[in-house]
């Protein structure tokens, strides 16, 4: 029987995590969406270790392996604009190759939701490149709304989506 467990990242992470989201970056690059730069740019241990002193980052363990990692915020002004305390804010969904498949991203999103519900919010919101129709099918067949799109100034034609859905 497959466990999954998920946990607040640590600095002793750091290198995982990176190897992760690079992972992620990779594949990202190759559906066309370059979100988080294009082709090559990728992510450095010295970012992660900013994100992690930044915001609450999370390490999904599938059987004692890092395979997956997020990030969940309490607020997304630079996205959403200025809102009401009534949610939190999934950024970074990422899973490492060799565990796509497995249901990690429902598994951290779910997560998301009942952390989010515990703590009298209602809803829990994530954001991707618009263009990328993949990602916004997945986003959509596991209950989450489109509520808008949000161009980004001085980056082309490049349009976040907006989702939400109901927290637990």
């Amino acid at each position: 029987m497959t466990s999954t467990c998920i946990r607040r990242a640590s600095i002793e992470d750091v290198p995982v995590l990176t190897e992760i989201r690079n992972d992620a970056h990779e594949k990202k690059v190759a559906h066309g969406d370059h979100a988080w730069g294009k082709e090559g740019d990728g992510f450095t241990q010295t970012w992660v270790l900013n994100s992690l002193s930044r915001r609450e980052v999370y390490v999904v363990e599938q059987d004692g392996t890092p395979a997956g990692t997020f990030s969940l915020d309490w607020d997304d002004a630079e996205h959403w604009g200025p809102r009401e305390p009534d949610a939190g804010y999934v950024h970074g969904i990422c899973v490492r190759k060799g565990f796509n498949g497995r249901g990690l991203g429902r598994v951290s999103i779910d997560w998301c939701a009942k952390k989010v519900s515990a703590l009298d919010r209602r809803f829990v919101r994530l954001d991707c490149d618009a263009k990328n129709t993949k990602l916004c099918a997945y986003y959509e067949s596991g209950g989450f709304t489109r509520v808008g799109l949000k161009p980004t100034p001085n980056s082309g034609d490049y349009v976040w989506s907006l989702y939400e859905k109901l927290a637990c």
